[in-house]
C-alpha cells in the first residue's frame, strides 16, 4: 500500500502549478463543473466556453491544457463529434468552391476534368486557415472531445489543489485589486502568468505584489527562481513564492543570493497553510507601503 501511494506521488503532475490549472480543477472538484463539453462559435471553431470563462485564457491554450491533462490522466477525455478536416493543417472551417456555368473557355478541357472529379470526391473545400484546396472526399475525420474529471484522481487532487477563493475575497475586502489568475504582459511583450497579483489601491495601474505558489511532493528545486525574471518583466514591487512543502537546500541557496530583488519566500507543509501565511505577509507588507506614500 505504502509502494503505491509513493508511485502516485511521483507521478506529482507539474501542471498542478499552474493557477489556471488549478482554478479548473478546483470548479470539477466542488461539483461546479459536471464535464467541458465543446461548442461551435460564430468563427467556426469548437470552443469551450466555461474553461475559458474559469481560466481566462484563449481557446488554443485551454484546449492544449485539457488534452495535456488528459494525458497525465487527471481529466477523462471522450468523444463528443467527430467533423471533417483539412488534410494538410487539420483546420474544421471550409469555403465551399461553387462553379457558375459551363465552361466555354480555352480551359474548357480543364474545367471538365475538374468537374469529374469533383462528382467523384465530393465538392471543392478551402479551408480557412490556410486557404489549402481539396475536395470533400479527401478531407480527414477530426474527433472533438469533452472532458470530465478522472474520478480515481479526486482524492489526490484534493490534496493539492487550493482553495483561494475566500483568501482572494478577504483581500478585495480591503478595497485592493486581486488578479486570480493573473495575466501580466510584461516589459518585453511576453505575457507572464502568477497564481495571484496585488495591487493596495484598486484603481492603482501598478502592481504591488505578485505571487506565485509551488506545490510538490518533495523539495522544490531552483526551477522555483522563474518568478524573479517574471517579475522584473512586469515592474513589480514585490515578489512572493509560497512553497508546499519546502525549497531544496540548492534552491534556498540561491535564493539567498537573489534577496536584493525582494522576493519573500514562504514554505508551507500543506496547502490548507497558504491562506492564511500569504494573507498575513501581504496585510503586513501592505502597511509598510501606504505608510511610505
Amino acid at each position: 500500500m505504502s509502494e503505491e501511494k509513493s508511485s502516485e506521488e511521483g507521478r506529482f503532475s507539474p501542471l498542478l502549478n499552474r493557477s489556471d490549472v488549478q482554478v479548473l480543477l478546483k470548479a470539477f472538484i466542488d461539483g461546479a463543473l459536471a464535464d467541458l463539453k465543446p461548442e461551435l462559435n460564430q468563427a467556426g471553431e469548437f470552443t469551450y466556453p466555461d474553461a475559458e470563462k474559469i481560466m481566462g485564457s484563449s481557446t488554443k491554450n485551454i484546449v492544449e491544457t485539457l488534452e495535456s491533462l488528459a494525458e497525465e490522466e487527471i481529466l477523462v477525455r471522450e468523444e463528443s463529434m467527430t467533423v471533417l478536416a483539412c488534410p494538410e493543417c487539420g483546420d474544421t472551417r471550409f469555403l465551399i468552391e461553387i462553379s457558375g456555368g459551363q465552361p466555354a473557355s480555352a480551359e474548357a478541357r480543364s474545367k471538365v476534368i475538374e468537374s469529374l472529379v469533383s462528382s467523384l470526391l465530393g465538392r471543392r473545400l478551402i479551408c480557412v486557415a490556410e486557404k489549402h484546396a481539396f475536395h470533400e472526399g479527401e478531407g480527414v475525420p477530426k474527433k472533438i472531445y469533452s472532458y470530465r474529471l478522472n474520478e480515481n484522481k479526486r482524492s489526490l487532487l484534493e490534496k493539492w489543489v487550493m482553495d483561494l477563493k475566500p483568501l482572494v475575497e478577504a483581500l478585495r475586502a480591503k478595497g485592493w485589486r486581486v488578479d486570480y489568475p493573473a495575466r501580466i504582459i510584461g516589459k518585453s511583450g511576453v505575457e507572464h502568468v502568477f497564481t495571484l497579483a496585488v495591487s493596495y489601491r484598486e484603481e492603482s495601474e501598478t502592481v504591488d505584489a505578485v505571487i506565485d505558489i509551488i506545490v510538490s511532493s518533495k523539495p522544490v528545486d531552483e526551477s522555483a527562481l522563474s518568478i524573479v525574471l517574471k517579475a522584473m518583466d512586469v515592474k513589480a514591487d514585490k515578489k512572493l513564492l509560497l512553497v508546499v512543502p519546502s525549497l531544496s537546500d540548492r534552491a534556498r541557496t540561491l535564493f539567498d543570493y537573489y534577496k536584493t530583488y525582494d522576493v519573500y519566500i514562504l514554505e508551507c507543509q500543506t496547502v490548507s497553510e497558504i491562506s492564511d501565511a500569504l494573507f498575513d505577509i501581504l496585510t503586513s507588507l501592505a502597511k509598510i507601503k501606504l505608510k511610505e506614500v
